[in-house]
């Protein structure tokens, strides 16, 4: 149907034959090929031409009566003319009329042209088709004399016709809300009506146009269902009052008066335009905002969406700074389809206006990915825009989630330059957020060139250290802490420097802990030792901060100075200790820096960290306590080579000779070569190395099958255990140890665990693997009992010889 054009259906009283019903009487007398009942049926109830009855009795001339047109749509769409025709087909009764309809379910068949600008179309029927079926009238039908420019003209010729155009097309804007009030024509010529009302549709977009019913003129409006109704003065009576609130927004063309009617938005922004510029391109221009505004999924254009549209086809300028702004904010969130043509001229229309920062903020992300040379004026407006801003101390309100702008070099230059003969003047105390508006545009400001304000600014910012300020936002921040560096070390040399020392201690440190480098240097230290004594990950960094001076032989004292810098307000661990004496060439170490360390060993236990230390200290010891701990640690490392290296010809000997502390702070690498060996050999070696061995063996080997150790040590720890406590030469407190720890071992691990052991003791001697299958059997008999059960089946099991 829509290929072929409109339906078109004629309506009279027909004669006999005449019409589709076949009889006489009121009816469709010819319908084209596609009209249904549905279009039928909605012509007949609310499109035919209505008589007034009042004239019919007054018997007035059939050329008084006016011609009508009516437009209406529900679910499809139908307009139609009417004339009166006086008497009926009979020739007896008046009352006879003649509807031309037109209808289709297909809006897009309407073209551009409103169905009130089918007012007096020379192809309209004004008599009955010679058959039942009649031909289509054609898609985008040819208009009367409602055309664009004459109905501009028109409305600029009559008395008042601006404010008339903006109360109509405000009412037509409001007939589709929630309670709405319907628009009232009382006035005799229905041409004067109909332009009225073409003119005020053709500033709503066709779709919403083509939905307002219409119906000129109306003999019992309280019936009506169209939108838009005409009265003739004659029959008007109260309702043509426009101070009455009848629910009608009432135009009488007679008295020249309309009700109050508050004007829309649209209308208050069309109406202007469409009566001074082109009148086809304002139209164009209603149409696209209504597209904008679908489009983005908002019932009705916005400002945005009417600005942007005016842009794109009237070539409107902005005139306030106030529209370039919802225009910034709308290109920011047009969806694609709309943005895609329209991002160049819509942007290049806001930059003309001289938009604001917070304008050029939406613009600029809105112009990111389009047009590069456009994007790069646009972000170097919004620079100079947050500059100000800056410099005149405005609080700032963000850039939000802006894009990074990939500057061009000359682009780069130019954007650098300004930020430089910006900060030149700029007040120290707004510095910093100069410095994060130029990290925030990918700049990197050249210090050298604005060197005094930069010294002005670190100058104050040492006085105001509770100044807010983020360096870590600055992409010139090491520039900028080298200046303040210079200026915290000149004021350390002064009168005032125990109070430099406070402030750096409460405040400085951590910003100018990765600057440090020189022990030597009094800033350097101040902030290393506020470090250290902060704890923590700041400690650890002081540490790596002075790993490379420690490593400079050639630089004397500098093992002092750091361990002055580093433990100033502290006192270091060995491990820290450990850690310190490993950067340093043995060599370097000092008696002062020795004298130091021995303090802190004094009141330290013995472990591994500390012997450590006491083998890096050795040329100063002078403590005989300490000295025998570093002999009795150099024999026991000897033994633990030779045993690791020999066939079991080393002396056990030397190993009972060897203090607990020692054993205990060397007990990991002993644990390590025990079971890194046949356990004939080491079970030997732990027997005979005596009752401080054995002992310091229970918690560690407990240590390995409870740990995260492989599977194979671990069940080595215990089969050492097992052998270490069945032996007749273990100290009993040992026993007891390893009788405890086992049983715990047994109580958590099933009996495929248990065989390994077995199979690694068999491999020792099939006693062991017996006295293992035995002590487990009788383990479980004994479960129930005390602990010192599993020592007395171990006295039993070797009594028996088992």
């Amino acid at each position: 149907m829509g290929g072929r054009g409109f339906e078109s259906l004629f309506y009279t009283d027909c004669r006999q034959g005449q019409g589709l019903r076949g009889g006489a009487g009121f009816q469709f007398q010819a319908v084209s090929s596609g009209a249904g009942h549905e279009m039928m049926g909605l012509v007949q109830r609310s499109a035919l031409y209505e008589a007034p009855v009042s004239w019919m009795r007054g018997k007035r001339p059939v050329e008084q009566y006016p011609p009508s047109l009516a437009h209406v749509f529900d679910g499809v769409y139908a307009t139609a003319r009417g004339v009166y025709l006086g008497a009926e087909a009979g020739g007896v009764r008046e009352g006879n009329q003649f509807t031309h309809a037109i209808a289709t379910a297909d809006p897009q068949l309407y073209g551009p042209v409103r169905p009130a600008q089918l007012w007096e179309a020379p192809w309209w029927s004004e008599r009955p088709a010679d058959g039942t079926e009649t031909e289509p009238v054609p898609a985008e039908p040819e208009p009367g004399p409602c055309g664009v420019d004459v109905l501009r003209d028109w409305v600029l010729g009559t008395t008042g016709g601006e404010s008339w155009l903006l109360a109509l097309t405000s009412a037509l804007d409001r007939v589709h809300d929630e309670n709405p009030r319907r628009v009232l024509f009382v006035g005799a010529d229905a041409g004067e009506i109909v332009r009225w009302i073409a003119a005020g549709t053709l500033l709503l977009p066709q779709e919403r146009a083509l939905r307002v019913g219409f119906r000129v003129f109306a003999t019992s409006p309280q019936y009506s269902r169209h939108e838009v109704l005409a009265l003739h003065p004659d029959w008007a009576g109260q309702l043509a009052d426009t101070e009455r609130d009848s629910g009608f927004a009432v135009f009488d063309l007679v008295s020249g008066r309309h009700s109050r009617i508050e004007p829309t938005e649209c209308a208050s922004h069309w109406v202007s335009r469409f009566l001074r510029a082109d009148p086809y391109d304002v139209i164009d221009a209603v149409e696209m905002a209504h597209r904008f505004a679908r489009d983005g999924g908002r019932p009705r254009p916005g400002t945005g969406d009417r600005l942007a549209a005016g842009v794109l086809t009237c070539g409107d300028p902005l005139e306030h700074r106030s529209e370039a702004a919802v225009l910034a904010d709308w290109l920011a969130s047009a969806p694609p389809e709309s943005a895609q043509d329209a991002l160049e001229p819509v942007a290049e229309a806001v930059m003309s206006a001289g938009p604001d920062a917070p304008a050029l903020r939406k613009l600029a992300a809105a112009v990111h990915s389009g047009q590069d040379e456009l994007a790069g004026q646009v972000w170097y407006a919004l620079l100079r825009a947050e500059l100000d801003e800056v410099v005149r101390g405005v609080a700032a309100t963000g850039r939000g989630t802006l894009p990074q702008r990939r500057w061009s070099p000359p682009e780069v230059e130019r954007a650098t330059s300004l930020v430089e003969s910006v900060a030149a003047g700029v007040a120290p105390e707004r510095f910093d957020a100069l410095l994060r508006l130029a990290a925030g545009f990918g700049i990197t400001p050249r210090i050298d060139r604005f060197r005094d304000a930069a010294a002005r600014f670190v100058s104050w910012w040492a006085d105001n250290p509770d100044a807010k300020a983020s360096p870590s936002r600055w992409s010139c921040e090491p520039q900028v802490l080298d200046l303040l560096r210079d200026e915290l070390a000149f004021r350390l040399r002064g009168p005032h420097a125990d109070q430099t020392v406070a402030a750096i201690r409460r405040h400085w440190w951590p910003l100018l802990l990765p600057t440090v480098s020189d022990p030597f240097m009094r800033l350097d230290a101040v902030v290393a030792g506020a470090a250290v004594a902060e704890g923590g990950q700041s400690r650890r960094e002081a540490f790596a901060a002075m790993r490379a001076p420690l490593q400079e032989p050639d630089r004397p004292g500098v093992g002092d100075a750091v361990w002055e810098a580093l433990f100033q307000d502290t006192t270091p661990s060995v491990a820290e200790m450990l850690e310190f004496f490993s950067q340093m060439p043995t060599a370097t170490v000092s008696e002062s820096l020795a004298r130091k360390a021995f303090p802190v060993l004094e009141r330290s236990t013995v472990n591994a960290e500390y012997l450590e230390v006491l083998r890096k200290l050795v040329e100063h010891v002078r403590s005989e306590p300490m000295r025998e701990l570093w002999k009795q640690d150099g024999a026991l490392r000897r033994w633990l080579t030779a045993f690791q290296r020999s066939d079991g010809s080393e002396s056990a000997a030397a190993l009972a000779e060897v203090s607990k502390p020692v054993l205990s702070a060397r007990a990991r690498d002993l644990v390590d070569a025990l079971l890194g060996v046949e356990l004939s050999r080491a079970v030997n070696a732990a027997v005979r190395g005596g009752e401080a061995v054995q002992t310091v063996l229970v918690d560690e080997l407990a240590a390995v099958w409870n740990g995260n150790a492989p599977q194979e040590r671990g069940d080595r720890a215990v089969a050492l255990a097992f052998l270490v406590a069945w032996s007749d030469k273990a100290a009993d407190s040992a026993r007891a140890g390893f009788d405890k720890g086992l049983a715990s071992w047994v109580g958590e691990h099933r009996q495929s665990d248990q065989r390994r052991i077995r199979m690694l003791l068999r491999a020792v001697d099939s006693d062991h693997a017996t006295a293992w299958h035995e002590w487990l059997r009788e383990l479980g008999k004994n479960k129930q009992r005390k602990p010192s059960a599993a020592r007395r089946l171990f006295d039993r099991l070797r009594e028996r010889g088992e």
